[in-house]
């Protein structure tokens, strides 16, 4: 089975974006923006950057309609505005695409999610898609700019300790604790909560 990365592109030169990608031999690199365009990075622009990743012998794919942050129902709104990421993860279009990567993977491909922050803590290519790689089976490995790896693993302790630093100081009377699992639950959602993109927002660019 191949190896499944996520990158953030920031502001960062191509030829180092790109040196990253070839450090782990990436040869599909999915797009996952909902807007595929850099108003401060004009490089990672979706048209000029599949025409260099191409060149370079790296597929590009556009998945930002499916994979994106912001989406155009409202159903997979909250009551407070903000995308839910669990509605988005639970979607047939998520599910199909989901699915179509890992038929990828389990032939050898080495793919990366692209996005824009530089911090996976930061992005819906980790909170939002990185965990629904996580919850089918597959192993995600997030590329840094320094050239390491974080892994979703790592990430999720990340989340806990920022989340839920007090999770080892029990309530003696407490009725019942949570388990681990339901503590990263529990941070997964405050994350959403803090970077997930805002209905209101939406309806602003598309009215």
């Amino acid at each position: 089975m191949g190896n499944l990365y996520t990158i953030g592109h920031s502001t960062v030169p191509f030829k180092d974006f790109l040196q990253l990608l070839q450090k782990y031999e990436v040869n599909f690199l999915l797009d996952v923006r909902s807007t595929p365009y850099s108003k401060y990075a004009a490089q990672f622009n979706r048209e000029l950057l599949q025409k260099e990743l191409e060149i370079n012998n790296i597929h590009y794919y556009y998945m930002g309609t499916y994979f994106g942050a912001r989406q155009n129902n409202p159903a997979l709104y909250t009551p407070e505005g903000y995308l839910d990421f669990e509605k988005v993860r639970q979607q047939e279009s998520f599910q199909i695409r989901l699915q179509s990567v890992i038929r990828g993977l389990k032939e050898g491909n080495r793919i990366a999610l692209m996005c824009t922050e530089k911090d996976p803590f930061d992005c819906h290519r980790a909170i939002l898609v990185g965990r629904g790689f996580e919850l089918a089976g597959v192993e995600v490995n997030h590329i840094l700019h320094d050239g390491n790896l974080q892994s979703q693993a790592v990430l999720n302790e990340r989340l806990l300790d920022f989340y839920c630093r007090d999770r080892y100081e029990f309530d003696l009377f407490a009725t019942e604790h949570k388990t681990d699992a339901e503590y990263l639950i529990e941070a997964y959602r405050k994350r959403n909560q803090a970077i997930g993109y805002h209905w209101g927002s939406l309806k602003e660019e598309v009215g």
